[in-house]
């Protein structure tokens, strides 16, 4: 049995040097960061016919690759640390990588994954103004912005999310800490623009910001009017995906990760009460998804993207 005062240095994440640039075949641009015998690169496409990639380099010739989103002409702007998330006695690997910057708010997209220690997968997931401890132990917080119905006001309300999950050989199951939720108000405005303006690495504090006295707690509402939809299909162009299934009558429901090629897709898990990330990939997801059935949120006659599953 582990001594309880180790615990704490156990569960603690390893921080990777900073990224440094170098030349590497195949990209325009690239850097690199290593800790002992693993090396974590990320490489800018050389041309448009190609994609940004994430490449994770170990002992024994074990590579893990994924594509990414870079912002042209940066390729240092990501950061890794490793831990044991799953208890199995090898570290995972979390990468933390900027996809996109907003004008005006200037809301970082960072696309995170969580590259397994056992095996060569990567689960992916997107957050919005990552928290520098975005890892604590084994829990993994993650943040978003995102608009939701206030009662009784005609308009919606911007609102900042957090919502913890754990990570298990692949797959993310929601914790029992309830979802925070706090509106963007005159007063956060004000506080977030002190947070960025003194942040170096473009994360802000958003476990400080969650903290407020008017964060509320909870879950995540369940639709309303929903529509039973048998999973049947998956396609895959990482990082976006499509899902398909049917309806009782056979007819074909479409949803994109993207909202390219159907409605704007957000998985969450109706038992848990919970959202997962946005463009949340899992181990094998056609093993996850495929076959099952989920309710369809709808809105008059048509699906809205948002898909519970059991």
């Amino acid at each position: 049995m582990t001594p309880p005062m180790l615990l704490p240095l156990l569960l603690a994440a390893t921080p990777f040097p900073a990224p440094a640039p170098v030349a590497l075949d195949h990209c325009a641009q690239a850097a690199c960061t290593t800790l002992g015998e693993v090396r974590v690169c990320k490489c800018a496409a050389p041309n448009a016919q190609s994609v940004d990639l994430l490449v994770v380099d170990r002992p024994a010739e074990r590579r893990v690759i994924w594509p990414t989103e870079a912002r042209p002409g940066v390729v240092t702007d990501f950061a890794v640390q490793q831990a044991d998330l799953d208890a199995d006695g090898a570290a995972e690997l979390l990468v933390a990588s900027v996809m996109s910057e907003s004008e005006g708010m200037r809301i970082r997209s960072w696309h995170l994954a969580v590259v397994d220690g056992a095996e060569d997968v990567a689960v992916q997931f997107v957050a919005h103004d990552l928290p520098p401890d975005w890892v604590k132990g084994t829990a993994l917080f993650v943040t978003e912005w995102t608009y939701e119905a206030v009662p009784k006001q005609p308009e919606p309300a911007f609102v900042y999310v957090g919502r913890e999950y754990e990570y298990r050989h692949g797959v993310l199951v929601p914790a029992k800490a309830p979802v925070l939720r706090r509106r963007y108000t005159p007063e956060f405005e004000l506080e977030r623009a002190r947070a960025l303006a003194q942040s170096e690495d473009g994360t802000l504090p958003g476990r400080a910001f969650l903290a407020h006295p008017s964060v509320t707690k909870g879950a995540d509402e369940l639709p309303r009017r929903t529509m039973r939809v048998v999973l049947s299909a998956l396609t895959l162009e990482e990082p976006d995906y499509g899902l398909y299934g049917e309806d009782a009558e056979g007819a074909l429901v479409s949803f994109s990760s993207d909202g390219q090629d159907g409605p704007l897709l957000r998985l969450g898990d109706t038992k848990a009460r919970r959202l997962f990330p946005l463009r949340y990939l899992p181990k094998d997801p056609e093993r996850q998804w495929i076959g099952r059935a989920a309710l369809a949120a709808m809105k008059d006659t048509q699906v809205t993207g948002l898909l519970f599953l059991p």
